[in-house]
């Protein structure tokens, strides 16, 4: 029986980077993965999408050459080589993730694992069995796509998230079932594509939890984009299209761990047993997963971190982009229009607004961001969260001109009622 410090289930953004923190902290480091490491978010998820997203984005741009003096003749686009394009770009990240385990030493296992408790593991490759055991273990397993009684994903005309993104066809209808991150991302990728998109969403809002104010702009762009947005409708069969792609949310790939719960120190209820990522966050974002990885390794190998959800942020990639993260509403909010920004202006990238929300003394508790560069932004936006800034003192920090960023600091000064360049 082979033995480590710490075995790792699962190779996605929480589980690698658990097996190189602890490996760097000086332990013996097994991974156990039955498909490619980088899991959901590396190769049918986070990174896939956004490579897409890059090349719709710019065949847009393209064709609104003209608005800046450049003529070229209609563009056109091929799903095929963008497809190519994408998975070229997976392939790299991928090895690029094992290479780094490599050179960390950390032992990859290629199979499924079942815990059987006091430190051991099952492992299961190539129809062969064997046991590991592990001083600490820590669970990764991740999520799937949720589906929807009675339709099964076949890869033609009912669609996962995973499947839409091997597409090679534009398809002349698709209908994109929830209105959540997911399909709204994907509704503005297959509407730039030229496809004719529904959405269909049980709720009574898309994106849920994100600010109103900015779900009613991105509902407006989209359909500007001809998006047709149903909401308080439940998909059935009988209003199929060509292809219809689901996107209900995710769960948890929890099978045997249904009752798993970690505390802010991502430990389970069950001894010398950590538990991280999709498989137990409220968020299930890539960054919270890297984040929850290395707390578990740390404190595996003895240390005392905690994990806090409140500064975690979201990205959305649409067009334009939104990016959140704390709460929605407190007592103060200051406002500015990216219209007002030089720089927007400039690049001819004027719609959207950037939103900063602070409590009674004036700390700011969220910012709301939906226009260019939204998701970049929002980084100095976490910075001064964790650091409990004031709304004075991000209104004091120098910003270059022209630039984005300025956006922010007038968004602060709004909340001040001092903004400069729009009327309090």
């Amino acid at each position: 029986m082979s033995k480590y410090d710490i075995i790792v289930v699962g190779g996605g953004p929480g589980g690698y980077v658990a097996a190189i923190r602890a490996a760097q902290l000086g332990a013996k480091v097994a991974l156990i993965e039955k498909d490619k490491v980088g899991g959901t978010c590396l190769n049918r998820g986070c990174i896939p999408t956004k490579a897409i997203i890059a090349c719709t984005n710019l065949f847009e741009k393209i064709q609104g050459a003209d608005n800046f003096g450049i003529t070229t003749g209609p563009p056109s686009i091929d799903l095929k080589k963008v497809i190519g394009r994408k998975n070229l770009i997976v392939e790299k990240i991928v090895k690029g993730v094992e290479f780094l385990l490599e050179k960390n030493k950390v032992e990859v296992i290629r199979g499924t694992a079942e815990v059987l408790g006091s430190g051991k593991v099952e492992i299961e490759a190539q129809g062969q069995r064997q046991e590991a055991e592990g001083q600490r273990i820590i669970l990764a397993t991740g999520s799937s796509p949720a589906r929807l009684p009675g339709i099964e994903f076949d890869g033609n005309k009912f669609l996962s998230s995973a499947q839409a993104l091997d597409l090679t066809e534009i398809p002349k209808q698709i209908n994109i079932i929830g209105g959540g991150v997911i399909g709204v991302e994907f509704a503005t990728i297959f509407s730039a594509l030229g496809s004719e998109v529904t959405i269909y969403e049980a709720l009574s809002e898309i994106l849920a939890g994100v600010d109103a104010e900015i779900v009613a702009l991105i509902k407006r762009i989209l359909r500007r984009r001809k998006v047709k947005i149903l909401t308080n409708s439940k998909f059935d069969t009988s209003k199929a299209v060509e292809k219809n792609l689901i996107c209900v949310g995710r769960v948890p790939n929890s099978a045997g761990l249904e009752n798993i719960k970690v505390n802010n120190k991502m430990e389970t209820s069950l001894p010398g047993i950590y538990a991280v990522g999709d498989l137990v966050s409220k968020k299930m974002l890539a960054h919270a997963a890297y984040e929850q990885g290395e707390i578990a390794a740390e404190n595996a190998l003895g240390n005392n971190r905690t994990f806090n959800d409140e500064f975690v942020p979201s990205a959305i990639f649409t067009s334009p982009e939104i990016a959140c993260i704390g709460r929605v509403k407190d007592a103060k909010t200051g406002k500015f229009p990216y219209a007002a920004l030089g720089i927007a202006q400039a690049k001819g990238e004027i719609e959207g607004f950037i939103k900063v929300v602070s409590d009674s003394s004036n700390r700011i508790t969220g910012v709301h961001i939906i226009g260019p560069d939204a998701t970049n932004l929002i980084g100095t936006a976490a910075l001064a969260l964790r650091n409990g800034f004031t709304t004075d003192e991000l209104a004091k920090t120098f910003q270059a001109h022209p630039s984005f960023p300025e956006g922010l600091q007038e968004a602060a000064l709004s909340a001040l009622k001092r903004s400069i360049h729009q009327i309090n």
